[in-house]
């Protein structure tokens, strides 16, 4: 609890200060590594929770930015027709965070996140759009629910990768869809706290062996939604996006 507050503390007085601060200046802290002070304070859901209080002031405004890079970077237009979301179609979105894609396509549409009740203090979702607190590694549906799941840019995140893929394969109807995007890479690095997992192409498929069918598969540049908001276009690794088809039966390949 005591860290738990050093961080809000210290988070609530430098979000004050950073109001002041000239962007060049804030990139040359950046640089020098003054950010990562912060990390002796906080876990991963106190990383995320910072993360999105930011991005939810740049997102509300810039949508239509958005809902570019998931057609460009992400092939939501390929995604609708191969997925066939339609009005009636359940949808589920696994750690949703603000800036969901359930507020770009049709359908029954359900998000969850376990900082979801935060967030709803931070953001308002569209009418139609029910986001709840809950875990990757828990979803709280009755198996065989949903037309399609979305976890974008968040398997890296979990506690539990192979957890998360189990869940998401209990709770998608049979022949139902799974759509995944994941940062991944070649080499091993340090990541922050909200990334306690480096996956490559090998370790993704590797979880989803014989349980789904890749449809359609894609390598786009990680440049991140709110970099390109910001309009930074540049990156360093690439992003896997997948369409995978639920197998019928343990022995799919």
């Amino acid at each position: 609890m005591l860290k738990r507050h050093l961080f809000h503390l210290v988070h609530t007085m430098l979000e004050k200060i950073a109001v002041w601060i000239p962007k060049p200046v804030k990139n040359i802290l950046k640089t020098l590594g003054l950010d990562k002070i912060l990390q002796l304070f906080y876990d991963k859901y106190d990383h995320e929770l910072m993360f999105q209080k930011g991005w939810a002031r740049e997102f509300t405004p810039n949508k239509d930015r958005v809902l570019d890079y998931w057609k460009k970077y992400r092939y939501l237009d390929d995604i609708e027709k191969i997925c066939k979301i339609r009005e009636d179609s359940k949808v589920l979105d696994v750690g949703c965070g603000v800036s969901t894609v359930l507020q770009f396509i049709k359908g029954k549409r359900f998000g969850i996140d376990p900082l979801a009740d935060e967030y709803s203090k931070l953001y308002e979702y569209p009418e139609g759009v029910h986001v709840s607190k809950a875990l990757g590694e828990s979803i709280p549906f009755d198996t065989d629910y949903f037309d399609i799941v979305f976890c974008s840019n968040v398997l890296d995140h979990v506690t539990s990768p192979e957890k998360a893929i189990n869940e998401i394969l209990r709770v998608l109807k049979r022949d139902g869809y799974f759509v995944l995007t994941v940062e991944i890479f070649e080499e091993k690095m340090k990541r922050t706290a909200a990334h306690p997992h480096l996956l490559g192409k090998k370790e993704i498929y590797s979880l989803l062996e014989d349980r789904f069918e890749t449809i359609f598969e894609k390598e786009s540049p990680w440049i991140g939604m709110r970099n390109y908001v910001n309009g930074l276009n540049s990156w360093q690794n690439h992003e896997l996006v997948l369409v995978l088809k639920k197998c019928k039966d343990p022995t799919c390949a």
